[in-house]
């Protein structure tokens, strides 16, 4: 009966000793592969993918009555976009990163871009998210469009608008505060049948 128990003993020492080498010296081959691969010179591709992998993301959280969304309005430069409901006043607050005041604040009213479906008798129950953007044209209106656009929609009409905000590059760089009035790009509905209670 010891002698089994012995020979167990040695058996699952032995298993768990080969198992921990060979979990150690495929570690020790894939950083001694990585450091080999990392500093070969000239491996620019190499990092710039990993360049590339930097975290963009927005958030956005809501309520009953109001919503807010982030969104990059230029490279380092966040805005804030506010939606009250009760009001319908969408706005998009921007910090300017070199002075850390006020950078931009633009504003306009959704109701009358996301009307509610004639008759309804419904109170809006809006939706909010923001999207990156690149204008490949350059301008919109005579006007630079920022790298976020907000998507607001009513989800008892259907209805949907697109805003974006006029914004000055170089104004910001030299931390001049701008604002205006957000630009309506698009409005249409996104559902066709007015649904009924």
């Amino acid at each position: 009966m010891a002698r089994i128990r012995r020979f167990r003993s040695i058996m699952f020492l032995s298993t768990g000793l080969v198992i921990g080498l060979a979990i150690g010296g495929a570690l020790a081959a894939g950083v001694y592969l990585g450091s080999a691969y990392s500093s070969s010179p000239g491996d620019t591709a190499h990092q710039a993918a990993l360049t590339e992998l930097r975290l963009k993301a927005s958030a956005s959280h809501g309520s009953d009555s109001f919503a807010m969304a982030t969104g990059e309005i230029d490279n380092g430069v966040e805005g804030l976009f506010c939606l009250d409901f009760l009001t319908g006043d969408l706005s998009c607050f921007v910090i300017n990163p070199r002075t850390g005041g006020p950078g931009g604040i633009y504003g306009t009213n959704v109701t009358a871009d996301l009307k509610p479906a004639a008759g309804s008798g419904k109170k809006p129950s809006y939706v909010m998210v923001t999207g990156q953007f690149q204008l490949a044209g350059g301008s919109y209106g005579g006007s630079r469009i920022g790298s976020s656009l907000v998507y607001v929609a009513d989800a008892n009409s259907g209805t949907v608008a697109i805003y974006g905000m006029p914004w000055n590059k170089q104004a910001s760089t030299v931390g001049a505060a701008q604002g205006g009035k957000l630009i309506k790009l698009y409005s249409g509905k996104a559902r066709a049948d007015v649904i009924r209670d």
